[in-house]
């Protein structure tokens, strides 16, 4: 499944919103955001890790364009090389981060495993258009913190009530994924793996003093 979650500058998914997008695809997560330094991006397959990143610096994400994408693995190794946003450049002039919802079925086979790296290199070589969403959804962040859907999202309220794009919704529903599920797709050491990152996670949000539901740090 996979979602992509876009902010401009003033707004943030909440961190119950992160917590919710991350347990339901727990197969890479990553972050790429502008400030006046320039475009970083933070990525591990450890979920838990990048999750640890975004609550320990919300304020300051919350000041810049963010890209965040958590993953659900269909083609590809659950690593850091198939972790998104990915790296993109287009031709001399733009350059910066994208991240991919859905399935490439016309790129499942390529150079790369992850049929996103392959449908992202057709794109960048001019070689295929991801704009029709048959491809699954995109959304990029370039080298000046622009923010721009290849597919239209949908938008949903974040923290503090200000707008933020997704991908999908299906996150929110708690029965999206059930436990039989889970327990059929992953062996027990990797959720109780998964389950100590996520709770390190929150720990480390409660000793910063954020608040869990709008991801606002207590004086």
């Amino acid at each position: 499944m996979c979602v992509i979650a876009t902010a401009e500058k003033g707004s943030m998914p909440t961190i119950d919103q992160l917590t919710r997008m991350s347990e339901t695809n727990p197969d890479g997560a990553g972050i790429a955001w502008h400030d006046d330094t320039g475009l970083h991006r933070v990525r591990n397959a450890d979920n838990g890790k990048t999750l640890t990143f975004i609550t320990k610096h919300w304020n300051e994400l919350k000041a810049t364009p963010c890209l965040i994408h958590f993953r659900l693995a269909t083609h590809g190794a659950v690593n850091t090389e198939n972790t998104h946003p990915f790296r993109y450049t287009l031709g001399n002039d733009e350059h910066g981060y994208i991240a991919h919802n859905g399935i490439a079925q016309k790129h499942t086979n390529g150079r790369y495993a992850s049929d996103s790296r392959n449908a992202i290199l057709a794109w960048q070589t001019g070689q295929t258009d991801l704009t029709d969403g048959t491809q699954g959804k995109f959304a990029k962040i370039d080298q000046n913190g622009r923010i721009q859907w290849l597919t239209p999202p949908q938008t949903i309220e974040g923290a503090e009530d200000k707008p933020i794009q997704v991908s999908n919704t299906r996150w929110r529903e708690p029965a999206a994924i059930t436990w039989d599920e889970w327990e059929n797709a992953y062996d027990d050491a990797y959720m109780e793996g998964w389950n100590d990152g996520y709770e390190a996670a929150i720990n480390d949000m409660l000793n910063d003093g954020i608040d869990t539901t709008t991801g606002i740090r207590r004086r």
